[in-house]
């Protein structure tokens, strides 16, 4: 009996340090990409693997907490994190909604890819695998299920996002640009004249 829980507590001490090295491995991989530019190919599927949607579009990433992910096709949408705000446009629409980043840092995987915040990366648990790493968050409501990404070399060549609903959406990444000057200008929002805006930071 004693033998059986030893190895239990022996497991349990083995996976958490596992854990913990897969974090700081993926840590440091995303410390070495001050900036990251990419075209993407997106495809969407449900639980059973079937194809529910096809996308193109743009990601670029810089450190400290700035995205812009921007969708051309099948239609065009933008998300920008200014590090302290999350702004999603919908073009279409002419609809724009704003987020505390804070508040609402599980609606996107792409806060992860570049904050070194201790407090944020507790929400998420971390598993290496060769060159690939899976989040999982903690948060059982999260919109979020799990995060995967994929490196070639230095670079994120792969990402992978389980919803809520089951729903994997997979990003390849195309003509990759690592630590190139990008304009701060880029991860600003300027709503166009006449766009119906939904200010959730006050709420």
């Amino acid at each position: 009996m004693l033998r059986s829980m030893l190895a239990v507590v022996l497991c349990c001490v083995s996976a958490t340090a596992l854990a913990q090295n897969a974090e700081q491995t993926l840590q440091r991989k995303l410390a070495t990409i001050k900036s990251f530019s990419a075209g993407f190919e997106q495809q969407v599927f449900d639980e059973q693997q079937q194809l529910l949607q096809q996308g193109k579009g743009e990601l670029m990433l810089k450190q400290p907490a700035l995205f812009r992910f921007e969708t051309t096709e099948p239609e065009p949408n933008l998300f920008i994190g200014d590090g302290s705000s999350l702004w999603f446009y919908n073009e279409p629409l002419e609809q724009l909604t704003i987020y505390d980043a804070a508040n609402e840092v599980n609606r996107t995987p792409f806060v992860l890819l570049t904050s070194t915040k201790a407090e944020l990366w507790a929400q998420y648990d971390v598993e290496q695998q060769g060159e690939q790493f899976v989040i999982r968050s903690k948060a059982a409501d999260s919109p979020v299920v799990q995060l995967t990404l994929s490196f070639s070399g230095a670079a994120l060549s792969k990402m992978q996002v389980l919803d809520m609903n089951r729903q994997t959406s997979e990003f390849n990444f195309t003509l990759v640009q690592l630590n190139i000057a990008l304009d701060d200008e880029l991860f600003r929002f300027e709503p166009p004249a006449g766009t119906d805006i939904d200010d959730q930071r006050q709420r």
